[in-house]
């Protein structure tokens, strides 16, 4: 038999399978009711901890909780937590939280690598909603694999949404990742060879200093060349030159 970290309390076996309420010798035996723990099998008289054994063998829920400034309070996360069963908020047994982190410190997150260190195969972490098992689409993948390699599950109290992690998952998500990348750089491509066939390379407009500002100045004071010509041999838009010199003949 695999060490475990703690029974369950028998008050959790009644809650969850509904049991009538032990005498006096419930440490050692169930009442003489004949308990159905599973779809084809059925005990009678069996003692307590061979019970609390195959709950375990079950799987058990962890709950997560992680606070943060924006996120929902610590008792919003515990009333949804209760609401899929658990109602042990005992810090790192039954539940883990992780506190707001402080401007400046790295994100570690040690609440949440003990929880899913916790996990056995069949177990479920609980989270209130999606946002609380992490901070971006990379740390989240990171925990949803680190959960499927200790064949648990992740589960969010809010939607009641249940997620098991695949083998290829990641190599599904990178795929996606990898064709919206090179969607972008097709479409950026395409808009870079346009420009330059209309001789719009794109970038920051030129900027009227120094020599081509005074080369400006006496082309834009010829009257007998038009703004457009002026703006072609200085290679600045009129927009600019009516910008930085104003009208004809106010220079």
């Amino acid at each position: 038999m695999r060490p475990r970290e703690r029974w369950p309390a028998v008050s959790e076996v009644q809650e969850w399978y509904r049991l009538p309420c032990p005498g006096p010798r419930s440490g050692r035996r169930t009442p003489k009711h004949r308990l159905q723990l599973t779809r084809d099998t059925t005990y009678d008289r069996l003692p307590v901890q061979k019970i609390m054994s195959h709950l375990w063998d079950m799987g058990m829920k962890r709950g997560y909780i992680r606070l943060s400034k924006a996120g929902p309070s610590l008792e919003d996360q515990q009333k949804a937590l209760e609401r899929v069963g658990i109602n042990d908020f005992s810090e790192g047994v039954s539940v883990f939280v992780d506190p707001p982190l402080k401007r400046g410190d790295p994100p570690t997150w040690l609440g949440r690598n003990n929880a899913v260190q916790s996990l056995r195969p069949g177990d479920e972490l609980v989270v209130s909603s999606a946002s609380r098992l992490g901070t971006t689409m990379s740390d989240v993948l990171a925990v949803l694999r680190a959960v499927g390699e200790r064949q648990a599950s992740i589960l969010v109290a809010d939607s009641g949404h249940k997620v098991a992690w695949h083998p290829d998952a990641l190599a599904a998500v990178e795929f996606a990742q990898g064709a919206e990348l090179e969607n972008r750089r097709e479409v950026a491509a395409a808009a870079r060879a346009a420009q330059a066939a209309t001789g719009r390379v794109g970038g920051a407009p030129k900027q009227l200093r120094g020599e081509a500002l005074e080369k400006a100045k006496r082309l834009w004071a010829d009257q007998s060349l038009s703004a457009a010509e002026v703006a072609e041999r200085v290679g600045v838009t009129t927009r600019t030159l009516y910008r930085r010199l104003g009208e004809r003949g106010m220079t």
